[in-house]
């Protein structure tokens, strides 16, 4: 009996079974294999698929989900028409990616969906290849009407030498003309790290970053800090300010972590007064004095607690320690925060046409305002003053008899320079020696007080050397080529800039670079190591002549690194440069570079990466280099 009631059981099941299986295969289209690979335009590998981690998800049989899409970064350009999808987008009514019960008919609508491309991939359109755009992309007009979208069929134009730039702007990507999406993409291929000819193009891009965190709530940190790198390049104070505005209010709806904000700021000479308050506001729930480092930050960046005039000074471990013990004294241990009566209220409308805040999201969010009343940082302020007064060379008057007699400098440069030349001069260091009656018969090399007198007489007559004269130790022979290039007096050059002209100097002779595309990648690169300002990279950009090719070989700079910097601090120079040139495949997969550099500085080449070194960012090998080699640099 007990076997008949089993049978019976296993038989229902089993009819159960099939009914829902039936029912099932009838809901399903049978061509649903071929929508998800033809009508999306994916490639037919599915190892291909699989080795990128992504996946095309088919719907539920539920309502209340489906076809849900998004784009990965291309990180091949010879695949932009076949890019590959996941399933790690949100969908909503305004998101590029849809949502629909009915896979089949959702995926013909919407076949040229709008891709993302972050800082990982490439764009190519037509014949240039964007690195790391961090922008949209369509293979066609997108589905989604998306003004920053790049469509890579459009046609693209590059202006030829002596061509007029257009001086209008456009609305959107598509109705730019041929030859404004050649200078917009040329714009986006450089890194984004040069003033934009047109406040268009910035804008444009701007549209994107907002639709990426706003509509499809993802990469929010990147873009804020990609918009935050964005900040000094502006001019155009409306869309300056919008940036700002941006920035902040994007900071405290994600709440963006100290560490996070330190980061960005460090980088900055002036930071928004928004973005401060978040810094500060946690340290008034702790009631902890407010750390040395975050003090130094607060007020070296706001404006409001500067003297007209005062000089800015850069994020340095070097001025950091200087600064703390100042600090510690006047603020009596630390500056101690209460949260402020005041508020600040900020909220936001993207100047992106085709977006449109929920009531939600553009409810306006409010921060305590702890710069409505400067008098809790009067002790800070005096501590900065007393800072400013440690590092601020003492004025001496001008030797009369030294001014009288020096040199005719724009004589000098206009008698070497090539009639009609607007490039930077070329000389050696034995021209610029007759000028100034020096004798160069005693010996090949320069002194140190030869060297010093022409940085000094060069900078008063507004003209800078390259390279850096005032690097100890290192030699400088008569013969050695020289450039001059403009210079507003007073200025005086950041330490961060002068360890990367070295760096990219000794770069350069490492691997024999003799052609620009070598030189314009690792001239960007530096960026990312040192915080570099927009006349910082004009001046790396200028002494390109002097690098392709290099007037010494490695072994003069390893030389003099040895004579100078220990085992372990030349070890890190090493590991800067190794990383530097590691994303360029002919120097990067090379061994013969590690091998290099580890004889010219004494080095031990079978040594292997450790732990540490493997998990350090670009910003931490740059600012491990910058803190061993700044002492190298005399201040001019």
């Amino acid at each position: 009996m007990i076997y008949l009631v089993i049978g019976l059981f296993v038989a229902m099941a089993v009819g159960a079974f099939l009914r829902q299986q039936s029912k099932h295969s009838a809901s399903q289209p049978e061509s649903q294999e071929s929508v998800n690979a033809e009508s999306l335009d994916l490639p037919d590998d599915d190892n291909d698929n699989n080795d990128n981690g992504d996946n095309i998800i088919d719907g539920d049989e539920s309502d209340d989900s489906g076809f849900i899409l998004s784009a990965k970064p291309v990180t091949d350009p010879d695949r932009v028409s076949g890019a590959t999808y996941s399933s790690h987008a949100p969908a909503g009514e305004d998101s590029p990616y849809g949502l629909s019960s009915e896979p089949k008919k959702q995926a013909q609508a919407k076949s040229n969906l709008l891709r993302w491309c972050g800082r990982a991939g490439n764009i190519q359109a037509s014949n240039i290849v964007v690195p790391g755009p961090v922008a949209y992309w369509s293979n066609g007009e997108a589905a989604t009407n998306e003004p920053s979208c790049i469509d890579v069929t459009l046609p693209v134009a590059f202006p030829q030498k002596g061509d007029t730039l257009p001086a209008d702007g456009a609305e959107s990507y598509a109705s730019m003309t041929d030859i404004q999406r050649g200078i917009y993409l040329t714009w986006l291929a450089g890194a984004r790290i040069q003033p934009p000819l047109h406040m268009c193009y910035p804008a444009i891009w701007l549209y994107g970053i907002e639709r990426r965190t706003i509509v499809d709530k993802l990469d929010l940190g990147m873009c804020i800090n990609e918009a935050f790198r964005l900040l000094p390049l502006l001019r155009w104070e409306a869309l300056r300010d919008n940036l700002v505005n941006f920035i902040t209010w994007l900071a405290i709806k994600v709440w963006l972590p100290d560490e996070d904000l330190m980061s960005m700021c460090k980088k900055m000479n002036s930071v928004p007064e928004g973005l401060l308050d978040i810094l500060l506001n946690s340290y008034t729930k702790s009631m902890l004095p407010l750390p040395s480092a975050v003090a130094f930050t607060v007020v070296r960046t706001c404006s409001k607690l500067h003297r007209e005039g005062e000089p800015q000074i850069p994020h340095s471990n070097e001025a950091l320690q200087k600064f703390t013990p100042i600090y510690k004294e006047l603020c009596k241990g630390g500056l101690i925060l209460l949260k402020p009566e005041s508020v600040l209220k900020i909220s936001y409308t993207p100047s992106n046409p085709s977006i449109s805040l929920g009531k939600k999201d553009s409810e306006a969010v409010e921060i305590p305002d702890f710069f409505a009343d400067l008098s809790i940082f009067k002790n800070l302020v005096d501590s900065w003053e007393v800072f400013l007064t440690s590092v601020k060379p003492p004025e001496t008057p001008p030797d009369l008899a030294d001014i009288a007699g020096r040199p005719d400098f724009e004589g000098f440069i206009n008698k070497l320079r090539p009639e009609g030349s607007e490039l930077p001069l070329m000389a050696t260091l034995g021209d610029l020696a007759k000028v100034m009656k020096f004798n160069t018969s005693s010996s090949g090399k320069l002194t140190g007080k030869e060297r010093k007198a022409i940085v000094d007489t060069a900078q008063v007559e507004g003209w800078q050397v390259i390279p850096d004269l005032g690097i100890s130790g290192r030699e400088y022979k008569w013969d050695d080529k020289i450039l001059f290039t403009e210079l507003a007096p007073g200025t005086q050059l950041s330490q961060s800039y002068r360890v990367a002209s070295f760096i990219l100097e000794f770069t350069c002779a490492s691997i024999a670079a003799d052609e620009d595309r070598v030189f314009e990648p690792l001239r960007r690169r530096m960026n990312d190591y040192f915080a570099l300002t927009e006349d910082d990279n004009i001046r790396l950009e200028a002494q390109k002549p002097l690098n392709l090719p290099t007037q010494y070989g490695p072994d003069y700079y390893g030389e003099f690194l040895c004579s100078w910097l220990s085992e372990d601090e030349r070890k890190s120079v090493k590991g800067l440069i190794l990383h530097a040139v590691s994303f360029m495949p002919e120097f990067g997969e090379n061994p013969e570079v590690n091998s290099i550099l580890c004889e010219v500085m004494k080095l031990r080449e079978s040594e292997e990466p450790t732990p540490a070194d493997l998990a350090k960012t670009a910003h931490d090998w740059g600012n491990e280099v910058l803190n061993l080699m700044t002492l190298l640099f005399k201040s001019n």
